[in-house]
């Protein structure tokens, strides 16, 4: 008997939240009753935690990873007013209604190997928002409803080889890259993790008593685009440690696509380095720097990155820098003499240049050959997306037992593509509480949409009115159990 079960049902008749708020007591004593029988009978975990975008580094693998045998069980619940909502979870998506999903982590840890697997189990009530539709790069956005809704089987399952400090390996683990914890300009776990096969470091590698270093290459398997032509991503990163200072480069090539190209995977693995075919595809060269100040808790990064396309046969290095991206920030722990307060700041920029109709500028995410750099409908890259900026201010408490997490978000899209572009405000609360081997987390949102589909024009801004689907606005809560078995 399988033990993951896919439940998916869906009301196509029109439900507003009041609805939704009688069936919440209902649903959640058979959702009680699921946790008793989930712990019995399916293995399961989480494999992020509370708010990753808030409280914790988001490129980390949160898995057990002590020698031997490790396990653990996860049960999430969501109830969601309007939009799709939560951005760096693990692909998690939550439309409007109710649901949960369960799994079970099940992994090993030994010198030479590591391997992981995840069943889960995935329930959901779906309704009819009605909400006006998003096109293009914008449909990928993590407010937009899905079209189709394939989900995976199995998540954070793979092997890993080791020997001294080099590993390879096979396996949809999410990748994080960059400084950022809310935004990465190349890879996040905003997505499912999609498959691919990896060697590098599995740790730095000390050249002197002051500088180590980390190298990765990964290419992924196959993806399938609208074509229905196979595309791939490799990618290379390098870091460099000195002291108190973080340097990191990564290159990604983004291959294939092309229904009249011959392309498969053998040759999208050697394509960093033969650079065959280079001028079809699409590249992205990413740079970061952090400053690490540990005896005050101080961390400071810039992040800049330049998406890469031929400039219709012109100088591409005059014109590239009409593209560059950024990502900065710092975060800071302790204040007022107490080491458990924490707050940060997150800016990301990729604002199309405001010349694009004149001077070539590429745009980042855009090309429908990738999918708009999105595996099962949302990207794994920055979560804001193609022409957007995005800005994250938090602070909170946290020790080692339990946290609590203040957010606010502001976030645009289509700056330079449409006036007046989408505009959201979002503000977000994350608690979680460790008690013994027992984690309890509570994950909340309140999500207000101006503009929402660019449906509004010009004239709508100066008489200071609203088209209808204009306005949206969202509350969801996620409420989970973590149990770690050994």
């Amino acid at each position: 008997m399988d033990r993951v079960l896919i439940y998916h049902k869906i009301n196509k008749s029109f439900v507003n939240i009041k609805k939704v708020n009688r069936y919440f007591y209902y649903y959640f004593f058979l959702f009680n009753i699921f946790l008793i029988l989930s712990e019995i009978i399916f293995s399961q975990s989480r494999i992020f935690f509370p708010s990753p975008s808030l409280a914790y580094k988001t490129g980390k693998k949160y898995v057990l990873n002590e020698a031997g045998f490790n396990a653990y069980v996860n049960n999430s619940f969501y109830i969601n007013s309007n939009l799709p909502n939560f951005e760096n979870y693990n692909g998690f998506y939550l439309p409007k209604g109710y649901g949960s999903l369960s799994s079970m982590m099940f992994n090993y840890s030994g010198e030479n190997i590591f391997f992981s697997i995840e069943p889960i189990i995935k329930m959901m009530n779906l309704y009819d928002s009605g909400i006006p539709k998003k096109t293009k790069s914008f449909s990928v956005l993590n407010d937009v409803n899905k079209n189709q809704i394939n989900y995976q089987n199995h998540r954070n399952t793979g092997i890993e080889l080791k020997y001294h400090r080099l590993s390879l390996g096979y396996g949809n683990w999410n990748q994080w890259w960059g400084p950022g914890i809310h935004n990465s300009l190349t890879l996040s776990n905003n997505s499912e993790g999609f498959y691919h096969y990896f060697v590098g470091n599995n740790k730095y590698i000390q050249l002197n008593k002051s500088i180590s270093y980390k190298v990765r290459y990964l290419v992924s398997d196959k993806i399938k685009n609208e074509l229905d032509a196979n595309f791939y991503l490799s990618a290379l990163f390098f870091n460099v440690r000195y002291d108190k200072i973080e340097l990191g480069y990564s290159r990604n090539i983004l291959s294939g696509g092309y229904p009249d190209i011959k392309w498969d995977i053998s040759n999208a693995i050697w394509s960093m380095f033969t650079n065959k075919n280079l001028k079809y595809w699409d590249t992205i060269n990413d740079y970061y720097l952090k400053l690490n100040l540990q005896e005050s808790g101080l961390e400071i990064f810039v992040n800049i990155g330049f998406p890469n396309r031929q400039f219709n046969g012109k100088d591409e290095d005059v014109y590239s820098d009409h593209s560059m991206g950024s990502n900065l920030g710092f975060r800071k722990k302790g204040f007022f003499d107490n080491n458990n307060l924490e707050y940060g700041f997150e800016y990301t920029r990729l604002v199309q240049g405001i010349y694009y109709n004149i001077i070539p500028t590429s745009n980042w995410y855009d090309n429908i050959k990738y999918n708009y750099h999105s595996y099962n409908q949302r990207r794994w890259a920055a979560h804001s997306g193609s022409d957007s900026d995005d800005l994250l201010i938090y602070f909170g408490y946290g020790d080692s037992l339990k946290r609590l997490i203040f957010g606010l978000n502001y976030e645009r899209h289509g700056v330079s593509y449409h006036f007046p572009p989408e505009v959201k405000i979002e503000s977000k609360i994350s608690f979680s509480h460790k008690y013994k081997n027992t984690i309890i987390s509570i994950d909340y949102e309140n999500e207000y949409f101006e503009h929402y589909a660019f449906v509004d024009k010009s004239i709508n801004v100066w008489k200071e009115t609203f088209e209808e689907g204009s306005i949206q606005r969202t509350k969801t809560i996620l409420f989970s159990i973590t149990s770690i078995l050994n």
